[in-house]
């Protein structure tokens, strides 16, 4: 492996890792809701700009980490939370559907820098994929039907995860419009 080569892969290693910091710093920022146990929190944000701003396999990689962190016990998860409890419990679709949404997210959002399509990418694939998860969760452990599920964890948290769409994808573009070679 030449210089070339392993600067790149520190580079890489480097955005992986600052999305995972990013996804555990979201999780602190939390607002716990007295009508849920979903909370409201800056996970849509990081989750989006990791799609938004790393290849497909590099996205799949951070979530995937950043999800072995709290598995095993580093409180990561939304309010410092972690375990296997939190990960396969009622709220923990949210965060499988994490991994399902950064790989979808970063295959569509295409090669130009175009805030328009991350913006609908994010909304129109993003927040569904994320939201299937949490329901399907929601049903399996607490017995809910669909509806019930969807008008409880879902309905009410998708205008302020428009809005964080709107968010991430503001930053991806700037941070897109960065040369590597300036970062470098």
């Amino acid at each position: 492996m030449n210089a070339q080569e392993k600067r790149i892969d520190l580079y890489v290693v480097a955005k992986i890792s600052l999305c995972i910091a990013c996804l555990c710093i979201a999780s602190y920022l939390s607002i716990p809701l007295p009508f849920t146990t979903i909370v409201l929190s800056l996970h849509t944000v990081a989750v989006n700009l990791t799609g938004l701003i790393l290849k497909p396999k590099q996205a799949a990689c951070a979530i995937t980490v950043y999800l072995l962190m709290g598995l095993i016990g580093l409180p990561v998860f939304s309010s410092g939370t972690s375990g296997p409890g939190k990960l396969f419990g009622p709220t923990g679709g949210f965060y499988f559907g994490f991994l399902f949404a950064v790989i979808v997210i970063s295959l569509l959002r295409g090669n130009k820098n175009s805030l328009t399509r991350y913006i609908l990418v994010t909304i129109g694939l993003g927040i569904p994929i994320m939201h299937i998860f949490g329901v399907l969760f929601m049903c399996f452990y607490n017995g809910f039907d669909v509806k019930s599920a969807f008008m409880t964890v879902s309905l009410p948290f998708i205008p302020g995860d428009i809005l964080k769409c709107v968010v991430s994808s503001v930053i991806a573009v700037a941070l897109n419009k960065i040369p590597e070679k300036r970062l470098r």
